[in-house]
């Protein structure tokens, strides 16, 4: 069985042994919104055309700061990096590994970036039971807990991505695909999106597998699902979950431990790392023809989460 912290599962395992066992847009469309079912409502592609070749906006809107352009991610030590897709390189933020307060012995989960270049990561508890958002700077790796309260509707663990309520628009909303940690990998997560004011989760219907999410400024939402063979990325519609066009990927599938996503100028980047490598590969996949390429071999770090914000460019 996959998993994508071996930490939590190790954790689980052992009890098992034992006998035990930033300024943020408003969720925005989703106001009012009481039809859960009309695909035509979502603000992205037509899932008869390939989404990923549409041109929509050449870069990031006036509003967004130069560093809200790039992909962030972070290991499971709690190296907080951007990543460069330009030149696919990777930059430590701060001196080290962030520290988050109350975080005592969690481990970084998932994360996501919003359009003030803020990251939201979640933390996964040391045993088990929901985990906890913080907020954390991308300019110095300064952490702040937030308010949000674990296991909202079953959501313990969940991958997340902010989405642009619709095309070129500055609102966004940041939503979310998971449930049980008992259930990572093996069953289907639920999506649902994450009111960032009042940090309450409001769950919509399930999706097929387990995914990690990344959103577009273009209004898109897409996962990266690691399960099965092969893997894919699929584009999920933001209210009702039906999948809406899909991408089978060329790379290794199985025995994946950690995974990460996150789209960047009309292309997606995965981070993948299966239990025999060294550390996590980074696969780039091509939307103009759904190829998919191994960029960087060997990053040197367990990447657990990735983000990007809707301020990055759609098209380069």
């Amino acid at each position: 069985m996959m998993a994508k912290k071996w930490i939590i599962l190790a954790s689980l395992a052992a009890l098992w042994a034992a006998g035990c066992d930033a300024d943020n847009g408003s969720p925005g469309l989703w106001d009012g919104i009481t039809d859960s079912t009309d695909p035509g409502m979502d603000p992205g592609t037509d899932p008869g055309t390939d989404p990923g070749t549409d041109p929509g906006t050449d870069g990031p809107v006036d509003d967004c700061a130069e560093r809200a352009q790039w992909i962030y991610v972070i290991d499971s030590d709690g190296w907080l990096l951007q990543f460069r897709p330009d030149t696919l390189t990777f930059t430590p933020i701060g001196t080290g590994p962030i520290s988050c307060p109350g975080a005592g012995m969690m481990s970084p989960f998932s994360m996501s970036v919003d359009r003030n270049a803020d990251a939201w990561v979640l933390f996964s508890p040391a045993l088990m039971g929901g985990g906890s958002i913080f907020k954390v700077s991308t300019l110095d790796g300064s952490c702040t807990a937030t308010s949000f309260t674990p296991g909202q509707h079953g959501f313990e663990l969940f991958g997340m991505g902010f989405a642009s309520d619709e095309a070129g628009s500055s609102a966004e909303t940041l939503f979310v695909a998971g449930g049980s940690s008992l259930d990572i990998s093996t069953g289907n997560a639920t999506l649902g999106f994450i009111d960032t004011t009042t940090l309450t989760l409001t769950p919509r219907q399930p999706v097929p597998g387990w995914p990690e999410l990344t959103g577009t400024g273009e209004g898109e939402l897409w996962g990266f699902f690691p399960q099965g063979s092969p893997y894919t990325v699929k584009q999920i519609n933001k209210f009702n979950s039906e999948i809406m066009f899909n991408y089978d990927l060329s790379m290794p599938a199985g025995n994946t431990e950690a995974w990460a996503f996150a789209f960047w100028g009309g292309d997606f980047f995965i981070f993948n790392k299966n239990t025999l490598d060294p550390s996590t590969k980074v696969y780039k996949l091509e939307t103009e023809d759904g190829a998919t390429y191994e960029v960087v071999p060997d990053s040197g770090y367990r990447i657990v989460g990735a983000g990007v914000s809707t301020c990055a460019p759609t098209l380069i």
